[in-house]
């Protein structure tokens, strides 16, 4: 694609720019209207998830066919149909009068919408000189994080006010507009000799990453490998992961080309992103769930208390496109991303049950800071090495890490929170009994005495409050932990080449 001119990158940025958030936003804003979906559509706490399970399978089995789409049909014209495609089946979701209609319609939604955060990468990196992709990046980057901050907000405010089929009716003006504003966008990426397609790899892949999805969504509430259906799942995950891969290295044409991954800073930039997205959606699921439940704040409440967290990442975005435009080792911004990032979520291992807003508000912002200087600098150093015509296949590569890391990282969180809750409530109810000194005391400053009512009391309101919060503050360690394994990996990152306008977004992606 030929340089365009100031006029059409703010019109192809924009186009971008709606179908991504479209996208990224239907990850997080569905996740407060469950419970009102579950009553509507007869089916229990369990069944609901499949809601959002059914949507995250398809994403992880479409997301590596990106480079072969790209080929085959060109980037607007997968844009395109992606879009009409992701509209149709939203409203078709809000339509749904069935668990079994809306998982379907859902899955449908996730396989239209996985290719749009990756084409559009890749659209913005050809519509813009080398020396401003940072820039260009670090307003992709935004729209992609503010999908996972306006989630909660958007979602419990409309299901509020309307209803929860408004969550999926919402991405309607979304998509027209992006739609009208990408016939302007040139087809570029489409190949006159496209690889074949290996429907044997296909299907292994599918079977692979699609149990693998399986077994993180449902393993923490059937109790892992407790559960039959957990065993098999994961027996199906490894075998189709190690046929996949062993027919990926030994095919001519294979459905994704993972030779790429020998490119030293694509295989460590994934793998980063993917611990990156562990921290990113690990925080999220927990936030949200102890302000609402232990600190009983309502859904909209909850969005605006952590909306500084994007407010940050936004900010941080904008400098860290602006540091690289200048020159700035992606690598150093990358390090500084994580210090802060680490730095803020410290703090929450530190929270009780009576902290106030401000304790939830200014480590979100500092968190949202490391997130935004990570981001950009982290897909400028994977794609650095990587020559143009490889930019398709490999953002496809990038960008499913980054959604395995989230599944990865909201299966680990829900399961250390469930574990380490009844260990706590184990340990705390071992201490209430009638031959511990300490609880006397305890019940006579309550101005409490001993009958069925107190043994409710304290069973319902201090162990179920207690034990939480200190399985979510486990659960908060974890993801602290999470950011300090980043530091080595970016040891290992090359610094790309500066071009002649000294700016260090590499001069292999105009190659």
């Amino acid at each position: 694609m030929a340089q365009e001119s100031p006029a059409s990158r703010l019109t192809i940025t924009v186009a971008v720019m709606l179908a991504v958030v479209m996208q990224v936003l239907d990850l997080t804003i569905v996740n407060v209207a469950l419970t009102y979906m579950r009553g509507s559509l007869h089916a229990n706490s369990d069944q609901i998830t499949w809601v959002l399970t059914s949507y995250m399978v398809a994403n992880v089995i479409v997301l590596p066919l990106t480079g072969l789409l790209v080929e085959r049909y060109g980037q607007r014209t997968i844009m395109l149909w992606s879009v009409v495609g992701f509209v149709i089946s939203s409203v078709l979701c809000g339509q749904s009068h069935g668990l079994v209609e809306i998982v379907l319609w859902r899955f449908l939604q996730g396989i239209f919408g996985a290719s749009l955060a990756p084409v559009g990468q890749t659209i913005m990196l050809d519509a813009y000189p080398s020396n401003k992709r940072g820039q260009a990046m670090a307003i992709l980057g935004m729209g992609i994080m503010l999908g996972p901050i306006l989630g909660p907000t958007l979602g419990g405010y409309l299901t509020d006010t309307l209803s929860w089929r408004w969550v999926f009716y919402v991405n309607i003006p979304f998509g027209i507009l992006a739609f009208l504003l990408m016939q302007t966008i040139p087809d570029g990426g489409k190949s006159t000799t496209p690889r074949p397609v290996d429907w044997t790899g296909f299907a292994l892949m599918a079977l692979g990453l699609g149990s693998l999805q399986g077994v993180l969504s449902l393993g923490d509430q059937d109790n892992w490998f407790s559960s039959r259906t957990i065993i098999i799942l994961t027996i199906c995950a490894i075998l189709g992961m190690l046929f996949f891969v062993w027919r990926s290295l030994s095919v001519k044409h294979p459905v994704v080309d993972l030779r790429l991954l020998k490119d030293r800073n694509l295989s460590i930039g994934s793998m980063g992103i993917g611990i990156f997205g562990l921290a990113l959606f690990g925080t999220m699921v927990i936030l949200p769930i102890m302000l609402e439940t232990l600190m009983h704040y309502e859904a909209f409440t909850a969005g605006l208390v952590m909306a500084p967290q994007g407010i940050g990442a936004m900010l941080a975005m904008m400098l860290a496109g602006r540091l690289l435009g200048r020159g700035v080792n992606p690598r150093n911004i990358v390090l500084v991303g994580v210090i802060f990032g680490a730095f803020g979520t410290y703090f929450t291992t530190l929270y009780n049950l009576d902290i106030n807003m401000a304790w939830v508000i200014w480590p979100s912002f500092i968190r949202g800071i490391g997130f935004g200087l990570v981001t950009i600098p982290l897909f400028t150093l994977a794609f650095t090495t990587l020559k143009k015509s490889q930019q398709a296949e490999g953002s496809g590569i990038f960008n499913l890490m980054r959604t395995l890391g989230g599944s990865i990282g909201i299966a680990i969180v829900s399961t250390v929170t469930s574990q380490e809750t009844q260990v706590g409530w184990n340990q705390m109810g071992g201490f209430i009994n009638p031959f511990n000194p300490a609880f006397h005391h305890y019940l006579a400053a309550a101005g409490m005495t001993q009958n069925p009512t107190t043994w409710q009391v304290l069973g319902n309101v201090v162990l179920y409050s207690q034990a939480n919060m200190r399985g979510m503050l486990d659960a908060f360690v974890l993801v602290f932990y999470g950011f300090l394994v980043m530091i080595p990996l970016i040891m290992f990152l090359k610094k790309p080449p500066t071009d002649s306008a000294g700016s260090t977004p590499s001069a292999h992606l105009s190659e």
